[in-house]
């Protein structure tokens, strides 16, 4: 009887854990897609390699993006960690074609996407930032 009880209790304390990620998880998500993936101007942007990275607990992503002439020429993945979201890096792509982080998500791998597309955000403010 003692260790059925105890197996439940370590059942509704995972099923809390698993949830309160979640949660969190999805509360990082939602800032990240809030932002304004258009705000900056890469043509005004010195030619130059700048990183950044942006993380929403599971989910997190690395990136190094080009830009020379005002364009963006490549989007490197650094370091991806992901769940289920294995298509986002195509998204990188998408990013080089459209020069702008402003790009649709991967069906199938939302969070990373928007994941990866703050990352490439953040680079492209690092050169913004005094």
């Amino acid at each position: 009887m003692n260790v059925k009880r105890v197996l439940i209790y370590i059942a509704i304390g995972l099923l809390v854990l698993g949830l309160a990620i979640f949660f969190f998880m999805n509360q990082q998500i939602n800032k990240y897609a809030k932002q304004d993936f258009s705000m900056i101007n890469i043509a005004g942007l010195p030619d130059g390699i700048y990183q950044g990275s942006a993380s929403a607990l599971l989910v997190t992503a690395r990136v190094e993006v080009t830009v020379r002439a005002g364009q963006i020429l490549e989007v490197k993945l650094l370091d991806h960690n992901h769940g289920p979201g294995y298509g986002a890096e195509a998204i990188c792509d998408n990013i080089v074609k459209t020069n702008s982080p402003d790009v649709d998500g991967i069906s199938g791998a939302t969070a990373s996407s928007i994941v990866i597309k703050a990352a490439v955000l953040e680079a492209l403010k690092s050169e913004l930032a005094p």
